[in-house]
């Protein structure tokens, strides 16, 4: 029976295949800062990337942040208003986006993204350069800009779910929009907020741009299954990724 078919029908074996190149994202990690990676940093391609990956990338982060807020708020404050604590619905709702329900969703669609775009690069660049080359010349100028970018991108959408929750609570029941964020700003923590910017401005971009370097170069023989590939293993590395962050911030002692 041929690969491909014993793919398809043993799940098992596809899981192995989604996450084998895990080696290999570590290897380019490690390779992004080597001396000779630094020389080769392209500061033009750099900007290039951050082009892509910041502004362009905005109105998905908007969208989804919109979404997920409205979609949140509703069931919080329905749910709440069976207790008569509606007015505790900011305090659940900024402790739910900051913990989990952000990173995990317009966080890791943003990443997502990043790692389609970059498996279809890196496929290119080692059918044309060689594995060698792209450790050194590709990896760090494009690692670099997606670390960059997730900054304003995690604080824009943490914004906007914000604005969209306080807006849309006063429609649901919650007295007004102060009440929603004053129970917001009781309900925060510092750890919260620590939990957040680390999951999206390190633990999320990492694992999807290597997803996406690992899939580019280990799919050889399809153009259209690379993308596919990153996408799936910065899902499940992400999801994974998430709950170790929670455990080591709220559980390990």
């Amino acid at each position: 029976m041929a690969i491909s078919k014993l793919v398809g029908l043993v799940p098992p074996i596809e899981l192995f295949f989604w996450v084998a190149p895990l080696g290999r994202a570590v290897r380019y990690f490690f390779a992004a800062f080597t001396l000779s990676s630094l020389r080769s940093f392209s500061y033009k391609k750099f900007k290039v990337a951050c082009l892509w990956m910041g502004p362009e990338s905005f109105h998905l982060v908007a969208l989804a942040a919109v979404a997920v807020a409205i979609a949140l708020t509703i069931q919080c404050v329905l749910e709440l208003q069976k207790y008569q604590a509606e007015e505790l619905s900011g305090a659940v709702i900024s402790i739910g986006l900051l913990r989990e329900i952000g990173p995990l969703t317009v966080s890791l669609a943003w990443c997502a993204r990043v790692a389609a775009r970059i498996a279809g690069e890196a496929q290119a660049y080692t059918t044309d350069n060689g594995d060698k080359n792209f450790a050194q010349q590709f990896v760090l100028t494009n690692y670099l800009a997606a670390l960059t970018m997730s900054i304003p991108l995690g604080a824009y959408g943490l914004v906007i779910g914000f604005i969209t929750g306080a807006l849309v609570a006063p429609l649901l029941g919650v007295s007004s929009t102060s009440e929603f964020l004053e129970s917001a700003r009781g309900g925060i923590q510092m750890r919260d907020m620590v939990v957040y910017f680390v999951k999206l401005i390190l633990v999320n971009p990492t694992v999807g741009f290597f997803a996406g370097c690992a899939a580019g170069t280990t799919t050889i023989h399809s153009h259209n299954a690379a993308p596919s590939n990153a996408v799936t293993a910065t899902f499940i590395v992400g999801f994974f990724a998430n709950l170790i962050v929670t455990y080591a911030a709220y559980l390990a002692r």
